[in-house]
Protein backbone atom coordinates (compact mmCIF):
# COMPACT_ATOMS: atom_id res chain seq x y z
CA UNK A 1 0.00 0.00 0.00
CA UNK A 2 1.33 3.61 -0.78
CA UNK A 3 1.45 6.09 2.02
CA UNK A 4 -0.83 9.18 1.97
CA UNK A 5 0.53 12.02 3.69
CA UNK A 6 -0.87 15.07 4.44
CA UNK A 7 0.64 18.24 3.55
CA UNK A 8 2.00 18.91 7.25
CA UNK A 9 2.79 15.69 7.29
CA UNK A 10 5.08 15.74 4.00
CA UNK A 11 6.76 19.39 5.64
CA UNK A 12 7.86 16.96 8.69
CA UNK A 13 9.43 14.04 6.31
CA UNK A 14 11.32 16.27 4.47
CA UNK A 15 12.58 18.33 7.83
CA UNK A 16 13.26 14.66 9.20
CA UNK A 17 14.94 13.83 5.96
CA UNK A 18 17.60 16.71 6.24
CA UNK A 19 17.97 16.32 9.97
CA UNK A 20 17.89 12.50 10.91
CA UNK A 21 19.29 11.50 7.16
CA UNK A 22 21.89 13.89 6.26
CA UNK A 23 19.59 14.40 3.14
CA UNK A 24 20.77 18.05 1.88
CA UNK A 25 17.59 20.20 -0.15
CA UNK A 26 19.60 19.25 -3.46
CA UNK A 27 20.07 15.41 -2.73
CA UNK A 28 15.82 15.76 -2.16
CA UNK A 29 15.50 17.45 -6.09
CA UNK A 30 17.61 15.43 -7.80
CA UNK A 31 16.15 12.08 -6.39
CA UNK A 32 13.08 13.56 -7.14
CA UNK A 33 13.91 14.68 -10.83
CA UNK A 34 15.07 11.48 -11.65
CA UNK A 35 11.79 9.53 -10.42
CA UNK A 36 10.33 12.30 -13.21
CA UNK A 37 12.67 11.68 -15.88
CA UNK A 38 11.78 7.85 -15.28
CA UNK A 39 8.27 9.16 -15.70
CA UNK A 40 9.03 10.78 -18.74
CA UNK A 41 10.77 8.22 -20.56
CA UNK A 42 7.90 6.06 -19.98
CA UNK A 43 5.35 8.27 -21.32
CA UNK A 44 7.21 8.95 -24.41
CA UNK A 45 7.95 5.17 -25.30
CA UNK A 46 4.40 4.59 -24.65
CA UNK A 47 3.32 7.64 -26.67
CA UNK A 48 6.22 6.30 -29.77
CA UNK A 49 4.52 3.21 -29.26
CA UNK A 50 1.14 5.10 -30.31
CA UNK A 51 2.74 7.01 -33.59
CA UNK A 52 4.74 9.45 -31.68
CA UNK A 53 3.61 13.64 -32.85
CA UNK A 54 4.56 16.46 -34.76
CA UNK A 55 7.84 17.05 -32.54
CA UNK A 56 11.16 16.93 -33.50
CA UNK A 57 14.71 18.07 -32.74
CA UNK A 58 18.18 18.31 -34.11
CA UNK A 59 20.11 15.44 -32.74
CA UNK A 60 22.58 17.47 -31.53
CA UNK A 61 23.68 15.81 -27.35
CA UNK A 62 23.38 18.26 -24.76
CA UNK A 63 21.83 21.20 -27.02
CA UNK A 64 18.03 22.10 -25.91
CA UNK A 65 15.53 22.61 -28.47
CA UNK A 66 15.56 25.87 -30.06
CA UNK A 67 11.50 26.78 -30.60
CA UNK A 68 12.60 28.83 -33.45
CA UNK A 69 15.14 26.40 -35.12
CA UNK A 70 13.16 24.68 -37.80
CA UNK A 71 16.17 22.46 -39.65
CA UNK A 72 16.04 18.75 -38.48
CA UNK A 73 18.07 16.57 -39.44
CA UNK A 74 16.87 13.39 -37.11
CA UNK A 75 13.79 13.20 -35.30
CA UNK A 76 13.31 12.82 -31.40
CA UNK A 77 10.90 13.60 -28.60
CA UNK A 78 10.53 17.26 -27.44
CA UNK A 79 9.74 17.76 -23.91
CA UNK A 80 8.75 21.67 -22.71
CA UNK A 81 9.12 21.89 -18.87
CA UNK A 82 6.81 24.43 -17.23
CA UNK A 83 8.95 25.49 -13.93
CA UNK A 84 7.81 27.54 -10.90
CA UNK A 85 9.87 29.43 -8.37
CA UNK A 86 10.41 26.92 -5.88
CA UNK A 87 10.63 23.21 -5.35
CA UNK A 88 8.43 21.94 -7.66
CA UNK A 89 10.20 23.92 -10.36
CA UNK A 90 13.62 22.95 -9.27
CA UNK A 91 12.00 19.29 -9.69
CA UNK A 92 11.26 19.92 -13.08
CA UNK A 93 14.54 21.40 -13.42
CA UNK A 94 16.65 18.38 -12.98
CA UNK A 95 14.22 16.49 -15.04
CA UNK A 96 14.89 18.68 -17.57
CA UNK A 97 18.79 18.27 -17.63
CA UNK A 98 18.65 14.50 -17.13
CA UNK A 99 16.07 14.11 -20.01
CA UNK A 100 18.89 16.50 -21.89
CA UNK A 101 21.52 14.57 -21.11
CA UNK A 102 19.39 11.08 -22.12
CA UNK A 103 19.16 12.57 -25.28
CA UNK A 104 15.57 14.15 -26.29
CA UNK A 105 15.15 17.57 -27.13
CA UNK A 106 13.78 20.05 -23.96
CA UNK A 107 12.45 23.22 -23.84
CA UNK A 108 12.51 24.97 -20.34
CA UNK A 109 9.88 28.05 -18.90
CA UNK A 110 10.44 29.10 -16.13
CA UNK A 111 8.48 31.99 -14.09
CA UNK A 112 11.05 35.04 -13.31
CA UNK A 113 11.86 35.40 -9.60
CA UNK A 114 13.74 38.07 -8.56
CA UNK A 115 16.15 36.13 -6.25
CA UNK A 116 16.14 32.15 -6.66
CA UNK A 117 16.94 29.87 -4.13
CA UNK A 118 20.54 28.13 -4.18
CA UNK A 119 19.23 24.74 -5.59
CA UNK A 120 17.80 26.33 -8.12
CA UNK A 121 20.57 29.10 -8.87
CA UNK A 122 22.80 25.88 -8.98
CA UNK A 123 20.33 24.26 -11.26
CA UNK A 124 20.76 26.98 -13.81
CA UNK A 125 24.75 26.85 -13.73
CA UNK A 126 24.46 22.97 -14.21
CA UNK A 127 22.00 24.07 -17.43
CA UNK A 128 24.30 26.62 -18.83
CA UNK A 129 27.39 24.43 -18.12
CA UNK A 130 25.18 22.28 -20.77
CA UNK A 131 24.13 24.32 -22.81
CA UNK A 132 20.48 24.36 -22.14
CA UNK A 133 18.87 27.65 -22.19
CA UNK A 134 15.87 28.48 -19.28
CA UNK A 135 13.00 30.78 -21.03
CA UNK A 136 12.21 33.26 -18.31
CA UNK A 137 8.43 34.33 -18.05
CA UNK A 138 8.39 37.84 -17.05
CA UNK A 139 4.93 38.99 -19.17
CA UNK A 140 2.45 37.82 -20.94
CA UNK A 141 5.00 38.12 -23.93
CA UNK A 142 6.94 35.52 -22.74
CA UNK A 143 4.05 32.86 -22.21
CA UNK A 144 4.95 29.56 -24.23
CA UNK A 145 2.96 28.49 -27.37
CA UNK A 146 4.50 25.08 -27.08
CA UNK A 147 4.46 23.98 -30.81
CA UNK A 148 6.51 20.99 -31.82
CA UNK A 149 6.25 19.67 -28.35
CA UNK A 150 5.45 16.30 -27.86
CA UNK A 151 5.32 16.21 -24.21
CA UNK A 152 4.29 18.72 -21.37
CA UNK A 153 5.41 18.40 -17.77
CA UNK A 154 4.33 20.80 -15.18
CA UNK A 155 6.25 21.72 -12.50
CA UNK A 156 4.81 25.45 -11.53
CA UNK A 157 3.23 24.85 -8.07
CA UNK A 158 3.73 21.45 -6.25
CA UNK A 159 1.80 20.69 -3.23
CA UNK A 160 2.45 24.05 -1.16
CA UNK A 161 -0.70 25.81 -3.19
CA UNK A 162 -2.77 27.89 0.13
CA UNK A 163 -4.52 30.26 -2.04
CA UNK A 164 -5.94 30.65 -5.98
CA UNK A 165 -3.40 30.68 -8.76
CA UNK A 166 -2.64 34.34 -9.66
CA UNK A 167 -0.29 36.72 -11.81
CA UNK A 168 1.24 34.64 -14.68
CA UNK A 169 0.48 31.16 -13.34
CA UNK A 170 -3.47 30.60 -14.99
CA UNK A 171 -2.42 32.11 -17.96
CA UNK A 172 0.57 29.15 -18.02
CA UNK A 173 -2.32 26.81 -16.84
CA UNK A 174 -4.75 27.84 -19.47
CA UNK A 175 -2.12 27.30 -21.81
CA UNK A 176 -1.09 23.61 -20.99
CA UNK A 177 -4.64 22.63 -20.72
CA UNK A 178 -5.34 24.03 -24.09
CA UNK A 179 -2.44 22.66 -25.71
CA UNK A 180 -3.96 19.02 -26.33
CA UNK A 181 -1.04 17.92 -25.46
CA UNK A 182 0.22 14.78 -23.07
CA UNK A 183 0.87 16.62 -19.73
CA UNK A 184 2.82 15.23 -16.55
CA UNK A 185 2.48 17.19 -13.52
CA UNK A 186 4.82 16.90 -10.86
CA UNK A 187 3.81 15.37 -7.26
CA UNK A 188 0.09 17.70 -7.59
CA UNK A 189 -1.26 19.12 -10.59
CA UNK A 190 -0.81 22.90 -10.77
CA UNK A 191 -3.87 24.44 -9.19
CA UNK A 192 -4.93 21.23 -6.87
CA UNK A 193 -4.61 21.53 -3.27
CA UNK A 194 -2.85 18.87 -1.36
CA UNK A 195 -5.47 18.09 0.97
CA UNK A 196 -8.54 19.22 -0.50
CA UNK A 197 -10.92 17.97 -2.75
CA UNK A 198 -12.06 20.91 -4.34
CA UNK A 199 -11.01 22.64 -6.98
CA UNK A 200 -11.28 26.16 -7.12
CA UNK A 201 -9.47 28.72 -9.87
CA UNK A 202 -7.69 27.07 -12.44
CA UNK A 203 -6.19 23.80 -12.37
CA UNK A 204 -4.09 22.03 -14.83
CA UNK A 205 -5.79 18.94 -16.04
CA UNK A 206 -2.85 16.85 -16.04
CA UNK A 207 -2.63 13.12 -18.56
CA UNK A 208 -0.38 11.91 -15.51
CA UNK A 209 1.02 12.96 -12.60
CA UNK A 210 3.41 11.59 -10.26
CA UNK A 211 3.47 11.32 -6.45
CA UNK A 212 6.65 12.49 -4.88
CA UNK A 213 7.37 10.67 -1.44
CA UNK A 214 3.64 9.86 -0.75
CA UNK A 215 0.34 9.86 -2.14
CA UNK A 216 -1.57 13.14 -2.08
CA UNK A 217 -5.35 13.02 -0.58
CA UNK A 218 -6.47 15.31 -3.23
CA UNK A 219 -5.45 12.35 -5.50
CA UNK A 220 -8.26 9.64 -4.18
CA UNK A 221 -11.05 12.54 -3.51
CA UNK A 222 -13.25 14.11 -6.28
CA UNK A 223 -13.39 16.53 -8.23
CA UNK A 224 -9.59 17.18 -6.97
CA UNK A 225 -8.59 13.98 -7.95
CA UNK A 226 -10.29 14.12 -11.85
CA UNK A 227 -7.17 16.89 -12.43
CA UNK A 228 -4.52 13.79 -11.79
CA UNK A 229 -5.12 11.66 -14.50
CA UNK A 230 -3.52 8.48 -14.27
CA UNK A 231 -1.27 8.06 -10.86
CA UNK A 232 2.16 7.17 -10.34
CA UNK A 233 3.95 7.15 -7.08
CA UNK A 234 7.74 7.61 -6.11
CA UNK A 235 8.86 7.45 -2.64
CA UNK A 236 12.31 8.78 -3.72
CA UNK A 237 14.70 9.33 -1.17
CA UNK A 238 12.53 9.42 2.13
CA UNK A 239 12.79 6.22 4.50
CA UNK A 240 9.70 4.06 4.34
CA UNK A 241 9.55 4.38 7.86
CA UNK A 242 9.42 8.13 8.33
CA UNK A 243 6.14 7.67 5.71
CA UNK A 244 4.17 4.80 6.75
CA UNK A 245 4.67 6.23 10.41
CA UNK A 246 2.95 9.71 9.97
CA UNK A 247 -0.25 10.58 12.72
CA UNK A 248 -2.82 10.67 9.98
CA UNK A 249 -2.55 6.83 9.23
CA UNK A 250 -3.46 6.53 5.42
CA UNK A 251 -2.79 4.04 2.55
CA UNK A 252 -4.13 4.08 -0.93
CA UNK A 253 -4.83 -0.01 -1.76
CA UNK A 254 -3.27 -0.66 -5.54
CA UNK A 255 -3.46 -3.34 -7.68
CA UNK A 256 0.00 -5.17 -6.50
CA UNK A 257 -2.53 -5.58 -3.06
CA UNK A 258 -5.14 -7.05 -4.59
CA UNK A 259 -2.35 -9.43 -5.70
CA UNK A 260 -1.16 -10.22 -2.18
CA UNK A 261 -4.35 -10.81 -0.96
CA UNK A 262 -6.69 -12.58 -3.61
CA UNK A 263 -7.95 -15.66 -1.78
CA UNK A 264 -6.96 -18.96 -4.43
CA UNK A 265 -8.25 -22.58 -5.91
CA UNK A 266 -6.12 -25.13 -5.71
CA UNK A 267 -6.69 -28.92 -6.85
CA UNK A 268 -7.48 -29.72 -3.48
CA UNK A 269 -10.36 -27.19 -3.15
CA UNK A 270 -14.03 -28.59 -3.12
CA UNK A 271 -17.27 -26.19 -2.71
CA UNK A 272 -17.18 -26.71 0.89
CA UNK A 273 -13.80 -25.35 1.80
CA UNK A 274 -14.16 -22.48 -0.42
CA UNK A 275 -16.29 -20.54 1.15
CA UNK A 276 -19.79 -20.93 2.63
CA UNK A 277 -21.57 -18.10 2.80
CA UNK A 278 -24.99 -17.39 4.25
CA UNK A 279 -27.23 -14.45 3.56
CA UNK A 280 -29.78 -13.13 5.28
CA UNK A 281 -31.84 -10.60 3.59
CA UNK A 282 -34.89 -9.32 1.42
CA UNK A 283 -38.75 -8.69 2.48
CA UNK A 284 -41.78 -7.50 0.03
CA UNK A 285 -40.08 -5.58 -2.57
CA UNK A 286 -36.73 -5.78 -1.82
CA UNK A 287 -36.15 -9.26 -3.10
CA UNK A 288 -33.27 -8.50 -5.42
CA UNK A 289 -31.33 -7.42 -2.44
CA UNK A 290 -30.69 -10.46 -1.55
CA UNK A 291 -30.52 -12.13 -4.76
CA UNK A 292 -27.73 -9.53 -6.15
CA UNK A 293 -25.74 -10.45 -2.91
CA UNK A 294 -26.34 -13.85 -3.14
CA UNK A 295 -25.16 -14.24 -6.89
CA UNK A 296 -21.97 -11.85 -6.43
CA UNK A 297 -21.01 -13.99 -3.39
CA UNK A 298 -20.43 -16.58 -5.96
CA UNK A 299 -18.93 -15.13 -8.54
CA UNK A 300 -16.57 -13.33 -6.07
CA UNK A 301 -15.36 -17.16 -5.13
CA UNK A 302 -17.74 -19.37 -2.42
CA UNK A 303 -18.48 -22.56 -2.66
CA UNK A 304 -21.80 -22.90 -1.74
CA UNK A 305 -23.89 -19.77 -0.75
CA UNK A 306 -27.47 -20.00 0.89
CA UNK A 307 -29.86 -17.12 0.33
CA UNK A 308 -32.35 -17.51 3.47
CA UNK A 309 -35.33 -15.15 2.76
CA UNK A 310 -38.70 -14.51 4.67
CA UNK A 311 -41.01 -17.32 2.80
CA UNK A 312 -43.75 -14.94 1.36
CA UNK A 313 -41.25 -13.86 -1.04
CA UNK A 314 -39.17 -16.74 -1.64
CA UNK A 315 -41.17 -17.59 -5.18
CA UNK A 316 -40.17 -13.81 -6.04
CA UNK A 317 -36.50 -14.51 -5.68
CA UNK A 318 -36.44 -18.08 -6.59
CA UNK A 319 -35.92 -17.48 -10.44
CA UNK A 320 -32.61 -15.58 -9.59
CA UNK A 321 -31.07 -17.92 -7.84
CA UNK A 322 -29.93 -21.12 -9.79
CA UNK A 323 -26.39 -21.83 -8.38
CA UNK A 324 -27.72 -20.06 -4.63
CA UNK A 325 -29.33 -22.47 -2.26
CA UNK A 326 -32.40 -20.94 -1.58
CA UNK A 327 -34.08 -21.26 2.02
CA UNK A 328 -37.55 -19.93 2.54
CA UNK A 329 -38.40 -19.50 6.34
CA UNK A 330 -41.77 -19.13 8.11
CA UNK A 331 -44.49 -19.25 5.99
CA UNK A 332 -45.78 -18.34 2.73
CA UNK A 333 -47.57 -15.38 4.24
CA UNK A 334 -44.39 -13.98 5.58
CA UNK A 335 -43.31 -11.25 3.81
CA UNK A 336 -40.46 -9.72 5.99
CA UNK A 337 -37.89 -11.29 8.95
CA UNK A 338 -39.83 -12.25 12.50
CA UNK A 339 -38.58 -12.89 15.78
CA UNK A 340 -39.91 -16.46 15.35
CA UNK A 341 -37.28 -16.94 12.63
CA UNK A 342 -34.63 -16.92 14.37
CA UNK A 343 -34.73 -20.54 15.50
CA UNK A 344 -35.12 -22.00 12.11
CA UNK A 345 -32.10 -19.88 10.94
CA UNK A 346 -29.99 -20.90 13.52
CA UNK A 347 -28.69 -23.95 11.84
CA UNK A 348 -27.45 -22.20 9.34
CA UNK A 349 -25.47 -19.61 11.34
CA UNK A 350 -23.30 -22.67 12.26
CA UNK A 351 -23.16 -24.02 8.95
CA UNK A 352 -21.64 -20.54 7.60
CA UNK A 353 -18.24 -19.65 6.75
CA UNK A 354 -19.45 -15.72 6.67
CA UNK A 355 -22.62 -14.24 7.28
CA UNK A 356 -24.54 -11.19 5.43
CA UNK A 357 -27.19 -9.41 7.20
CA UNK A 358 -29.58 -6.60 6.27
CA UNK A 359 -29.65 -5.43 2.87
CA UNK A 360 -33.44 -5.69 1.95
CA UNK A 361 -34.65 -6.22 5.44
CA UNK A 362 -37.00 -3.09 5.53
CA UNK A 363 -38.30 -1.66 8.54
CA UNK A 364 -40.84 -3.47 9.94
CA UNK A 365 -41.14 -3.63 13.76
CA UNK A 366 -40.96 -7.35 13.55
CA UNK A 367 -38.19 -7.33 11.58
CA UNK A 368 -36.25 -5.25 14.45
CA UNK A 369 -37.11 -6.85 16.94
CA UNK A 370 -35.63 -9.84 14.60
CA UNK A 371 -32.28 -8.33 14.52
CA UNK A 372 -32.35 -7.74 18.23
CA UNK A 373 -33.11 -11.50 18.68
CA UNK A 374 -30.45 -12.86 16.38
CA UNK A 375 -27.77 -10.35 16.77
CA UNK A 376 -26.35 -12.19 19.73
CA UNK A 377 -26.21 -15.31 18.10
CA UNK A 378 -23.67 -13.45 15.29
CA UNK A 379 -21.15 -12.93 17.97
CA UNK A 380 -17.83 -14.32 17.50
CA UNK A 381 -18.60 -15.06 13.62
CA UNK A 382 -17.21 -13.43 10.75
CA UNK A 383 -20.22 -10.87 9.63
CA UNK A 384 -21.10 -8.34 7.82
CA UNK A 385 -23.45 -5.90 8.53
CA UNK A 386 -25.36 -3.54 5.49
CA UNK A 387 -28.40 -1.87 5.07
CA UNK A 388 -31.35 -2.26 7.07
CA UNK A 389 -29.29 -4.14 9.55
CA UNK A 390 -27.20 -0.83 9.99
CA UNK A 391 -30.22 0.11 12.33
CA UNK A 392 -29.46 -2.38 15.26
CA UNK A 393 -26.57 -0.32 16.10
CA UNK A 394 -28.00 2.35 17.54
CA UNK A 395 -25.53 5.39 18.23
CA UNK A 396 -27.14 6.19 21.83
CA UNK A 397 -26.44 2.37 22.65
CA UNK A 398 -22.84 2.48 21.63
CA UNK A 399 -21.73 -0.60 23.60
CA UNK A 400 -23.21 -2.82 20.91
CA UNK A 401 -20.38 -1.42 18.80
CA UNK A 402 -17.94 -3.01 20.96
CA UNK A 403 -16.01 -6.10 22.66
CA UNK A 404 -13.80 -8.80 21.35
CA UNK A 405 -16.79 -11.04 19.70
CA UNK A 406 -17.64 -8.17 16.94
CA UNK A 407 -13.47 -8.69 16.03
CA UNK A 408 -14.66 -10.29 13.27
CA UNK A 409 -17.87 -7.70 12.27
CA UNK A 410 -18.22 -5.34 9.34
CA UNK A 411 -20.55 -2.65 9.03
CA UNK A 412 -20.54 -0.88 5.40
CA UNK A 413 -22.53 2.14 5.70
CA UNK A 414 -23.06 4.89 2.69
CA UNK A 415 -23.24 8.64 3.67
CA UNK A 416 -26.84 8.68 5.19
CA UNK A 417 -26.52 5.23 6.85
CA UNK A 418 -23.05 6.73 8.71
CA UNK A 419 -25.11 9.94 9.84
CA UNK A 420 -27.19 7.42 11.07
CA UNK A 421 -25.31 5.86 13.18
CA UNK A 422 -23.68 8.67 14.80
CA UNK A 423 -21.06 9.67 12.48
CA UNK A 424 -20.32 13.43 10.03
CA UNK A 425 -20.05 12.63 7.04
CA UNK A 426 -18.21 16.09 4.94
CA UNK A 427 -16.90 14.57 1.64
CA UNK A 428 -15.72 18.83 0.31
CA UNK A 429 -13.38 18.67 3.91
CA UNK A 430 -11.37 14.92 3.67
CA UNK A 431 -9.53 15.52 6.93
CA UNK A 432 -12.44 15.92 9.01
CA UNK A 433 -14.33 13.44 7.71
CA UNK A 434 -11.30 11.07 8.11
CA UNK A 435 -10.90 11.94 11.99
CA UNK A 436 -14.31 11.89 12.38
CA UNK A 437 -14.20 8.43 10.77
CA UNK A 438 -11.04 7.53 13.11
CA UNK A 439 -12.79 8.33 16.14
CA UNK A 440 -16.11 6.41 14.98
CA UNK A 441 -13.81 3.35 14.27
CA UNK A 442 -11.54 3.50 17.27
CA UNK A 443 -14.85 3.95 19.57
CA UNK A 444 -15.79 0.22 18.97
CA UNK A 445 -14.46 -3.12 17.98
CA UNK A 446 -16.10 -3.78 13.97
CA UNK A 447 -13.99 -2.96 10.97
CA UNK A 448 -16.13 0.22 9.00
CA UNK A 449 -16.11 0.30 4.99
CA UNK A 450 -17.37 4.00 4.43
CA UNK A 451 -18.78 3.70 0.49
CA UNK A 452 -19.17 6.92 -1.37
CA UNK A 453 -17.14 8.22 -4.08
CA UNK A 454 -14.23 7.61 -2.28
CA UNK A 455 -14.98 4.07 -0.50
CA UNK A 456 -12.45 4.20 2.85
CA UNK A 457 -11.98 1.11 5.32
CA UNK A 458 -11.27 1.91 9.26
CA UNK A 459 -10.75 -0.55 11.49
CA UNK A 460 -10.59 -0.20 15.45
CA UNK A 461 -6.84 0.68 14.96
CA UNK A 462 -7.82 3.99 13.62
CA UNK A 463 -5.93 3.43 10.42
CA UNK A 464 -7.18 4.61 6.93
CA UNK A 465 -7.55 2.49 3.86
CA UNK A 466 -8.99 4.69 0.89
CA UNK A 467 -9.53 2.34 -1.79
CA UNK A 468 -9.94 4.76 -5.49
CA UNK A 469 -11.63 2.31 -7.57
CA UNK A 470 -15.01 2.79 -9.68
CA UNK A 471 -16.75 5.38 -11.49
CA UNK A 472 -19.89 7.37 -11.19
CA UNK A 473 -22.16 4.76 -13.02
CA UNK A 474 -21.75 2.87 -10.07
CA UNK A 475 -24.33 5.15 -8.14
CA UNK A 476 -27.44 3.07 -8.88
CA UNK A 477 -29.44 0.72 -6.93
CA UNK A 478 -28.41 -2.82 -5.67
CA UNK A 479 -24.50 -1.62 -6.20
CA UNK A 480 -24.51 -1.78 -2.40
CA UNK A 481 -26.01 -5.27 -2.29
CA UNK A 482 -23.38 -6.26 -4.79
CA UNK A 483 -20.42 -4.86 -2.50
CA UNK A 484 -21.56 -6.74 0.52
CA UNK A 485 -21.80 -10.05 -1.11
CA UNK A 486 -18.57 -9.82 -2.39
CA UNK A 487 -17.05 -8.64 0.78
CA UNK A 488 -19.13 -11.76 2.57
CA UNK A 489 -17.53 -13.91 0.09
CA UNK A 490 -13.70 -12.52 1.09
CA UNK A 491 -14.63 -12.37 4.41
CA UNK A 492 -14.94 -16.23 4.61
CA UNK A 493 -11.43 -16.70 3.75
CA UNK A 494 -9.67 -13.82 4.61
CA UNK A 495 -9.54 -11.82 7.70
CA UNK A 496 -11.55 -8.64 7.69
CA UNK A 497 -8.31 -5.96 7.09
CA UNK A 498 -7.79 -7.97 4.14
CA UNK A 499 -11.01 -9.25 2.85
CA UNK A 500 -13.26 -5.46 2.72
CA UNK A 501 -10.40 -3.47 0.84
CA UNK A 502 -9.97 -6.03 -1.47
CA UNK A 503 -13.82 -6.37 -1.86
CA UNK A 504 -14.08 -2.57 -2.57
CA UNK A 505 -11.25 -2.88 -5.24
CA UNK A 506 -12.60 -5.94 -6.98
CA UNK A 507 -16.12 -4.23 -7.17
CA UNK A 508 -14.51 -1.02 -8.10
CA UNK A 509 -12.98 -2.71 -11.43
CA UNK A 510 -15.51 -4.59 -11.99
CA UNK A 511 -17.70 -1.44 -12.80
CA UNK A 512 -14.57 0.04 -14.62
CA UNK A 513 -14.88 -2.85 -16.65
CA UNK A 514 -18.96 -2.45 -17.21
CA UNK A 515 -18.29 1.18 -17.90
CA UNK A 516 -15.65 0.33 -20.88
CA UNK A 517 -18.96 -1.86 -22.57
CA UNK A 518 -21.68 -0.39 -21.11
CA UNK A 519 -21.14 3.12 -20.53
CA UNK A 520 -21.97 5.41 -17.18
CA UNK A 521 -25.74 6.03 -17.39
CA UNK A 522 -26.92 2.63 -18.79
CA UNK A 523 -24.78 0.81 -15.84
CA UNK A 524 -26.93 -1.76 -13.47
CA UNK A 525 -25.92 -3.08 -10.14
CA UNK A 526 -26.29 -6.80 -12.53
CA UNK A 527 -23.84 -5.96 -14.79
CA UNK A 528 -21.52 -5.50 -12.10
CA UNK A 529 -21.95 -9.63 -10.91
CA UNK A 530 -21.90 -9.93 -14.79
CA UNK A 531 -17.85 -8.31 -14.93
CA UNK A 532 -17.02 -9.11 -11.46
CA UNK A 533 -15.28 -12.36 -12.51
CA UNK A 534 -13.32 -10.36 -15.57
CA UNK A 535 -12.14 -8.17 -13.08
CA UNK A 536 -10.77 -11.18 -11.44
CA UNK A 537 -9.52 -13.22 -13.90
CA UNK A 538 -7.33 -9.64 -14.71
CA UNK A 539 -5.89 -9.94 -11.00
CA UNK A 540 -5.39 -14.26 -11.64
CA UNK A 541 -3.56 -13.25 -15.53
CA UNK A 542 -0.79 -11.02 -13.68
CA UNK A 543 -0.39 -13.87 -10.85
CA UNK A 544 0.10 -16.11 -13.78
CA UNK A 545 2.24 -13.79 -15.25
CA UNK A 546 4.33 -13.12 -12.15
CA UNK A 547 4.86 -16.74 -11.62
CA UNK A 548 6.33 -17.39 -15.17
CA UNK A 549 9.45 -14.50 -14.61
CA UNK A 550 9.83 -15.83 -11.06
CA UNK A 551 10.08 -19.84 -12.90
CA UNK A 552 11.79 -17.85 -15.81
CA UNK A 553 14.25 -16.12 -13.41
Amino acid sequence: MIPILTLSEIKDVELKSSREHGLSEFDMIMSAGEAVFQSVKTMIEQSEEEDFGEGYLPHDEGHAHDPDHEESRDIRPVIAFICGKGHNGADALAAAMLSAQAGYGVVIYQLHADKYSSEVQRLHKQLADSDLKVHHVRSAVDLPVFQNVDLLVDGLLGNGLRGDPEGLVPSLIYGINRSALPVLSIDVPSGVRCDSSAVKGSAVKATSTLCLGSMKLSAVFFPAGSAYGKVGYSPICFDEKLLVNQPSQMQMYTEEDALDFLPAKTYRSTKYTAGKVLVLSGCRGMHGAAALAANAALRAGAGLVRAVVPGGIYRDISAHLLEVIGTPVGSEQDNHFMPQHVAEILPWVEWADSILIGNGLGKHPETLEFLERIMPSLLGRRVVVDGDGLSYFDPAKPEKRRGKELDHFIVTPHAGEYKRLGGVYDYEAPLELLENLRAFAESGSIGVVLKGPTTIFTGPDGKHILIPAGNPGMATAGSGDVLAGILTAFLAKKPREEAAPLAVFLHGRSGDAARRDRGTLGMAASDLILYLPLAIKELEDLLLDLEDEEEEE
